[in-house]
């Protein structure tokens, strides 16, 4: 084990010394290549439970199944799982779909639904964020071989969609070569596989599996070129290195228009927010005027047009439109700087207060980093001095996690939606019930335990419009702005095809 950590050292190393300055030039066979840029390399190479699986570009989709998927408007499609229903108050049976395989030849079956969720379950996975995310689930009987009972240890109306990002992994190689080898040589079921980690072309490379169950239509090949900055990655679209891009900031994504480029931004079922420390009685911002006062601060409309040139709209609760649960009656917070001023003084801080924000230093909108230049000098104009640290996300993510700001009473995070599209995780996120909770009402924890519990859409949505409500009179964060993606591809490629919030790489064609 020993060896083998030291062998992926050096790899993470060859690999970052490549990222920054990829060599143009590369050998093309007959194979359909598609040449993706991305900002960075999965954080755990090919570790599906170390992240979440986010992002218009994900390309741990393209690698591994879950037994569901999440589809346009939050609905809900099948994936490795054909059907599900529940049985009791805390049982989920899933309908396995037949035949797959994994790429190393093993089958898929039930035994590898309740392999996965034993070890998610473990003190092993604890770290790891899907495991922290599927903490309800207490394990899973295998009926036969294509069926499954997922047990929670209380009612949950939405396990089906908290399946959509646990991707299944054969156990058994995992166990034999362990998380970091794992990492290096992955087993999935999805549409391609691993070929080369970057060592010798400073890009990594998936080839197409020929056992997956949703094979590539066209491309043979994806060549996924890690270039961190959002110029890099512009000019590498207009020199030809990359077909195909994302997380572009929106005036280089004007540029690409202009030459030709297919380009595309679209909101996403996450709300930028800055995190509240509320949980902590001595904190300023336990107090809930102090939180209004401050989301009453903000400029979100000069945001909107002289950052976000309208692409993302301001709003004042932790969903969407698109999202199960959003509330359409709950109005925005006006921008009210003598109202935030009375608040304050309300408060007892008629001289106004010094506080600490966490930001990150690699946000998930480029846009981000002059949004918080704006939010700090709103922020100033009512009294706030707002110290702002910029960390990197690896660090960012221990503090998200553990619920250890560093001294921090804000933190640059998001409520979001977009794995469930439902806006229960945003709410289990604003609660007692996130793992290092920073925000904690006893009472709406207990209906958010209702919402879990209720089968019937309507009365569910009914509980879940109300718990918005209250989060928006008593913010557990500054509200902003939905995130977005941006999207850049070469005109000579197809419309790209979606499901959901991700596009579905093995579905890409060339036009005719």
């Amino acid at each position: 084990m020993a060896k083998l950590k030291l062998l992926l050292l050096a790899l993470v190393a060859v690999l970052t010394a490549g990222a920054t300055n990829p060599d143009p030039v590369f050998a093309q066979d007959e194979r359909a290549v598609l040449k993706v840029g991305v900002p960075s390399r999965p954080p755990g190479l090919g570790n599906p439970y170390s992240s979440l699986p986010l992002g218009v570009i994900n390309p741990t989709h393209t690698l591994f199944d879950a037994l569901t998927n999440i589809g346009d408007n939050g609905e809900m499609l099948p994936g490795l799982a054909l059907s599900w229903a529940p049985d009791g108050e805390t049982g989920w049976v899933f309908q396995l779909r037949p035949g797959v395989v994994f790429s190393n030849g093993e089958p898929f079956t039930a035994q590898t639904v309740a392999d996965v969720l034993a070890f998610l379950g473990s003190p092993e996975a604890s770290g790891y964020p899907v495991g922290t995310e599927t903490t309800m689930i207490q394990g899973a009987d295998v009926i036969d071989d294509l069926t499954v009972r997922i047990v929670t240890n209380g009612p949950d109306a939405i396990l089906p969609r908290r399946m959509s990002f646990v991707y299944m992994v054969p156990m058994t190689y995992w166990q034999e070569v362990g998380a970091d080898g794992f990492g290096l040589e992955p087993v999935g079921s999805g549409p391609f596989k691993v070929q080369d980690w970057g060592q010798t072309t400073g890009r990594y490379v998936y080839e197409r599996n020929p056992s997956s169950w949703r094979s590539s239509v066209h491309f043979d090949e994806l060549q996924f070129t890690a270039i961190g900055d959002v110029i890099s990655r512009s000019q590498a679209m207009v020199s030809g290195q990359i077909d195909l891009s994302f997380k572009l900031s929106l005036d280089l994504l004007e540029d690409l228009d202009a030459r030709g480029f297919k380009t595309l931004a679209r909101n996403t079922y996450s709300v930028g927010t800055w995190a509240f420390r509320q949980i902590d009685p001595d904190s300023p911002v336990a107090d809930t005027r102090v939180r209004r006062a401050m989301n009453l601060a903000i400029n979100r409309d000069a945001i909107a047009e002289a950052i976000l040139t309208g692409v993302s709209r301001p709003v004042s609760q932790v969903a969407t439109e698109d999202v199960f649960g959003y509330n359409p009656d709950i109005p925005l917070y006006p921008f009210d700087p003598e109202q935030a001023r009375a608040l304050l003084r309300d408060a007892g801080y008629p001289n106004g207060l010094s506080l600490k924000a966490i930001v990150r230093s690699d946000p998930s909108v480029p846009e981000s980093t002059l949004i918080n230049q704006v939010i700090q000098q709103n922020l100033r104009a009512v009294g706030i001095d707002v110290e702002m640290n910029a960390i990197p996300g690896t660090r960012w993510l221990t503090m998200y996690f553990s619920g250890d700001w560093e001294g921090g009473h804000m933190l640059e995070a998001s409520f979001n939606n977009s794995i469930h599209g439902d806006v229960i995780r945003s709410l289990e996120t604003a609660s007692c019930k996130k793992a290092g909770a920073f925000f904690c009402d006893e009472d709406m924890l207990a209906r958010i335990e209702e919402s879990n519990r209720t089968l019937d859409p309507d009365r569910r949505e009914a509980i879940l419009k109300e718990l918005v409500a209250d989060l928006h009179d008593d913010p557990p964060g500054i509200y902003l702005f939905p995130y977005f993606d941006t999207l850049a591809y070469r005109p000579t490629l197809g419309e790209l095809p979606m499901t959901g919030m991700k596009i579905d790489l093995e579905r890409m064609t060339e036009r005719q």
